[in-house]
């Protein structure tokens, strides 16, 4: 049988979501069921050890275009994500996070993108924009933007927001830019956004909505820590 296309693919990276996902998944299946674009949700399960996996699979009666991928041990974020994009059928396929704090609607407010020759469309929490809101602790805000003058620095230039969970991509450029990215953790984007600049695919950076969700999984100090390295590291591996 020929593969099947949709329009648009939907990854979700998810570890031990079973709190939150319920309400992300609702949100989005309910989205995706009001377009008239194709969609396909892939959520990859990053050796979980809740329901996660249950959740989802119960949220299949409702969406027969919900793939489950199942890791079998945690490799952490950035492996989900490319796992997901890789196994993606849509046209157009993106990431976004379990939490649900970008909404769906940024989805069709910016493919059009695409069709002005755009590769690659990232959210941004950092552009203004009379029609977006972010809603962000202001330590966080500080810290991210330290965070920004180091990768402006020494790594990306241009890019405002590397570490925004909202990024889309033209499907035929998803296996060049991702097959032979080494990092795992949550440095990814880095890597990611470092090697399309350096393969010459255009990127927009778009403000997004975007909302401060509890419970977050990233430890502020340390994972901001080991993304400076990264930094370090990417500029070693492709100098």
């Amino acid at each position: 049988m020929p593969e099947e296309n949709f329009d648009i693919t939907v990854v979700i990276p998810a570890k031990d979501e079973e709190l939150r996902l319920p309400q992300f998944l609702t949100t989005l299946i309910s989205y995706c069921q009001k377009s008239h674009l194709s969609y396909e949700i892939i959520v990859v399960d990053d050796g979980s050890t809740d329901k996660t996996a249950e959740i989802v699979l119960a949220f299949q009666k409702s969406f027969s275009e919900l793939t489950l991928l199942k890791l079998g041990c945690n490799h952490g974020k950035g492996y989900a994500v490319k796992q997901g994009l890789l196994a993606a059928h849509g046209d157009i396929a993106l990431f976004m996070d379990a939490d649900g704090s970008t909404p769906p609607s940024e989805i069709e407010e910016n493919i059009a993108f695409f069709k002005q020759g755009y590769d690659i469309v990232i959210g941004s929490r950092a552009l203004k924009s009379t029609t977006s809101q972010i809603k962000a602790l202001l330590y966080r805000k500080c810290m991210g933007r330290v965070f920004t003058f180091f990768v402006s620095t020494f790594l990306i230039k241009g890019i405002k927001d590397t570490q925004c969970g909202f990024k889309m991509f033209r499907r035929d450029i998803i296996r060049p830019l991702w097959e032979n990215t080494k990092l795992q953790g949550f440095g990814f984007d880095l890597e990611v956004l470092f090697l399309a600049q350096k393969m010459g695919y255009k990127i927009k950076e778009v403000a997004v909505n975007w909302n401060h969700m509890e419970n977050s999984k990233v430890n502020l100090i340390k994972d901001s820590c080991r993304m400076l390295i990264n930094i370090f590291q990417i500029r070693s591996w492709y100098r």
